[in-house]
């Protein structure tokens, strides 16, 4: 892609602009947001955590984005304005209720306000403490139907997520941990909401960067005009991309950007 078309760059958070867990973010990466911003390309986050976790853990100190992809694409904003939600359905939700009951297992539950989950177990510490992130408030999914719910973490084994796709085959699911995984109603995944940003900007998928390591960055990776592997990324992401740059702590950003010509 030639350097003056490129519009908007699209980034995951946790293993592409900041270290999983440490949430550390080169200085590097840092100066290419900046330099971006200042040559009118839109900058947007692109990732599974809601907007609260990123405040409330203070995950990207001193960095400012035009926008966000949030939910894994459930939820999207652009200038502070919300473009897209996208939610589970009452016969879904108590389909997903009953699976979590049955089973005695945790999740966590994302509405476009809050975030909360139904219990606290063993799995759900493990794998939050995995990515430097606190295990949210718990409360009573009694009346789960009812709420706006735009997507689920449940923390569940590969045989337990074929039994949940086997109820709700129409949803998706992402695994990002040994026990855990994203769970989106249809319709959801960050490709959809680079769609929705580009359909609101007036631009292209071909004008798009977009940067990610995990398996849920695959579609917006062969969706970008450019997508972008870290070296620290999956080897599914890797395959999925253009080109795989370095890793985080080898400016693996800053040098991709460089490479292409865009700063």
């Amino acid at each position: 892609m030639g350097k003056q078309s490129v519009k908007a760059v699209f980034f995951d958070i946790d293993g592409t602009l900041a270290a999983a867990k440490s949430h550390i973010i080169p200085e590097s990466t840092r100066e290419a947001v900046r330099r971006l911003r200042e040559k009118g390309i839109f900058c947007i986050l692109s990732t599974g955590r809601h907007p609260l976790e990123v405040e409330e853990e203070n995950i990207l100190p001193g960095l400012d984005f035009d926008g966000g992809i949030w939910l894994t694409g459930q939820l999207c904003e652009l200038r502070g304005t919300c473009i897209l939600q996208n939610c589970f359905t009452k016969e879904q939700l108590i389909i997903l209720r009953e699976f979590l009951e049955k089973r005695r297992r945790s999740c966590i539950f994302f509405e476009k306000d809050a975030m909360y989950c139904n219990l606290v177990d063993e799995r759900i510490e493990k794998e939050q403490t995995g990515i430097g992130t606190a295990v949210p408030p718990v409360r009573d999914i009694g009346d789960l139907e009812k709420r706006e719910i735009l997507q689920m973490v449940p923390f569940i084994d590969k045989a337990e997520e074929e039994a949940l796709l086997a109820l709700l085959p129409e949803c998706r699911l992402t695994r990002w941990g040994e026990g855990v995984v994203d769970f989106l109603p249809a319709g959801g995944g960050k490709e959809q909401g680079i769609l929705a940003v580009c359909r609101e900007l007036g631009i292209t998928p071909e004008q798009v960067i977009a940067f990610g390591d995990a398996e849920n960055d695959i579609a917006m990776l062969r969706l970008a005009g450019l997508g972008v592997a870290m070296g620290n990324g999956e080897p599914e992401a890797k395959a999925a991309a253009d080109y795989v740059t370095e890793r985080i702590e080898e400016d693996g950003i800053w040098k991709a950007l460089v490479k292409f010509e865009v700063i």
